[in-house]
């Protein structure tokens, strides 16, 4: 064969080459843009799916929660009362209590024609002049002896509200109607932390509730319309992509929608696909980039075959040589590959100890974090919980003996424990970590009476002799009402244990000012502290107690509370033997009781 027909032949093999590997790396691209895209929008259904699920039930529970409302109300004996006479003083009464307990956003109670007879809210339907045609639907149900249900719809400026009613009957007959509108804006500021949009629709195809407050009262259609949509699904006729040209140009989402058969409503998702088709134009480049890759190595692999034989044409001679130096570099690339092999078996394992390790120190973590916390709570709850027992026996008895009204007081106090007792959980989790409690201008007074106040039977039982000194004046500083509580129910109660063994067991309270400082000190005649134990006694699980009798955390809790208030907890031993913990706060500058 003659030199140039070779070379003719090569390059024919070459262009033969170049064409196979081009159209290899087009149809590399163009089936992993397929797969990848489809892949990719299958991530974003599935999301939108789930989000889907979980904001259409919010808004169906939201109605489930005052379906109910209007019937319960309307069988009551104040309801038909308060219809019957037109008593607009108690059914204002009556109307705000069920507005206020249920949550719900307007409450009325209708006579037979239709006109309020009172709200729980002065602005009213019929305020805004709107009156009984806003509702008349619902009023004709509810007559009829129907749970009334309807929608009023809202506008760009104001979400719109849900109506039930129910009649309320008197021997048998229609006396009233009582209406309970809910207010839907809770659900639109559920569905604001979306960042996807989302729509309610009636069966007309309007938008009831949405995260876009621009599309409310809307025809759904007309957006359909201004957006160019392309369906993906045949077989799933809510599905497609669609373009909102209001949001953002260019932008395309998966519609996905779910039926609310109670309401007949459909609640519609617009996913955003613009980031899953980006990830599939980056996977098509990555493709593509490696298709270059594996070209330009066949290539190279082809124009290396080319050198060799071109060399084996000019020097025979040499090829034993070059046929020895191939195989001796191939035994190199065979070891030095065996070697990579085992170092990268040898980085897996050590990966995979790494992960077991870090595994059991996280859980460990874990366990000791929910140890303090469950350790603490039991220890800072058994108070409060001795307090709301006692109020609740003692409204029990006040109850049967038939006096009620006395009760309220042991159950606004048993509303005050619950309250400190969320206030206790919020403080033992800024144990491990900064509190995020607010500090205001707090009545140290009061502080200290609602203290003794939990603490005064215990003291009364063991038979303590407490002794108070506080100034006329009341005082005045930063921190939290509750929390201050806390520290000094914590002081009262370990001095209560320190005399428990003394014949003739005393306590001093004693709170005085000296210019911006205020000093609350509690001191016991017990036995005091130990030298080697005093240094520890504000350590977390430190405890001189019997096992079982404490945990140690009283004392540490108390030292970080009065430290997040910019002030100090110190104990030492008294001259007559006994222990004193003083409490250094600086005053506030404004005397206002802290709301907590």
């Amino acid at each position: 064969m003659s030199s140039l027909t070779r070379r003719r032949l090569t390059r024919r093999i070459k262009l033969l080459a170049a064409s196979f590997i081009l159209a290899v790396s087009v149809g590399v691209v163009w089936l992993t843009g397929v797969i990848s895209l489809d892949f990719f929008l299958g991530e974003v259904e599935r999301r939108a799916e789930a989000t889907l699920a979980v904001q259409a039930a919010v808004l169906e529970k939201l109605l489930d929660k005052f379906r109910l409302m209007a019937p319960l109300m309307a069988r009551g004996p104040d309801s038909a009362e308060i219809v019957r006479n037109h008593d607009v003083e108690r059914g204002k009464q009556v109307a705000a209590i069920a507005a206020g307990m249920a949550g719900a956003e307007e409450v009325w109670f209708l006579d037979l024609n239709g006109d309020v007879i009172v709200s729980s809210s002065s602005n009213d339907l019929t305020a805004t002049g709107n009156g009984r045609a806003a509702f008349r639907v619902v009023f004709r149900q509810a007559v009829q002896g129907q749970l009334g249900r309807q929608l009023l719809p809202g506008t760009q400026n104001r979400p719109a509200s849900y109506v039930f009613a129910s009649a309320v009957r008197e021997h048998a007959a229609v006396a009233g109607v009582i209406a309970v509108r809910v207010g839907l804006s809770d659900v639109e500021q559920a569905w604001a932390l979306s960042k996807d949009p989302i729509v309610a629709l009636d069966p007309s195809g309007s938008v009831v509730v949405t995260n876009e407050p621009a599309w409310r009262g809307r025809p759904f259609s007309e957006l359909t319309e201004e957006a160019n949509v392309v369906v993906l699904r045949g077989d799933r006729e809510p599905t497609g992509v669609m373009k909102l040209t209001d949001r953002a140009r260019g932008k395309s989402h998966l519609q996905l929608a779910t039926r609310l058969p109670a309401l007949d409503w459909s609640v519609v998702i617009l996913a955003d696909t613009t980031e899953a088709r980006r990830q599939s134009a980056r996977a098509m480049v990555i493709a593509f980039l490696l298709c270059i890759i594996a070209s330009g190595a066949v290539w190279a692999m082809l124009a290396r075959r080319e050198e060799m034989a071109r060399r084996h044409r000019r020097d025979k001679a040499a090829s034993l040589r070059l046929e020895r130096r191939v195989r001796s570099r191939t035994a190199d690339l065979r070891e030095a590959n065996a070697q990579l092999e085992q170092e990268v078996r040898d980085r897996l394992q050590a990966e995979a100890d790494l992960r077991l390790a870090q595994a059991e120190l996280v859980q460990a973590a874990k366990l000791a974090t929910l140890g303090k916390m469950s350790a603490a709570l039991s220890h800072e709850y058994n108070q409060p919980l001795a307090a709301i027992r006692s109020d609740a026996e003692i409204a029990e008895m006040l109850i049967a003996r038939g006096a009620p009204d006395k009760a309220l007081g042991n159950l606004s106090r048993i509303g005050s424990m619950v309250a400190r007792m969320a206030e206790i959980a919020r403080t033992l989790k800024g144990f491990s970590r900064r509190s995020g409690t607010d500090i205001r201008p707090v009545s140290l007074r009061q502080a200290i009476d609602e203290a003794l106040l939990l603490v005064m039977p215990q003291i009364k039982r063991r038979g303590v002799s407490l002794k108070t000194s506080l100034p006329k004046e009341d005082i005045v500083v930063a921190g939290g009402r509750i929390r201050l509580e806390q520290v000094i129910v914590n002081l009262m109660t370990n001095a209560v244990d320190a005399v428990r063994e003394q014949p003739d067991p005393q306590i001093e309270l004693k709170l005085e000012q000296a210019g911006d400082q205020v000093r609350l000190s509690v001191t016991d005649n017990g036995k005091g502290i130990d030298a080697e134990t005093l240094p520890h006694i504000f350590d977390p699980f430190f405890t001189t107690k019997e096992t079982g009798a404490g945990l140690g955390l009283g004392l540490s809790i108390a030292y970080k509370i009065v430290h997040d208030f910019s002030g100090t907890l110190t104990a030492r031993n008294t001259d007559k033997g006994g222990a004193e913990f003083t409490i250094r706060l600086p005053v506030a500058g404004e005397k206002t009781i802290a709301a907590e």
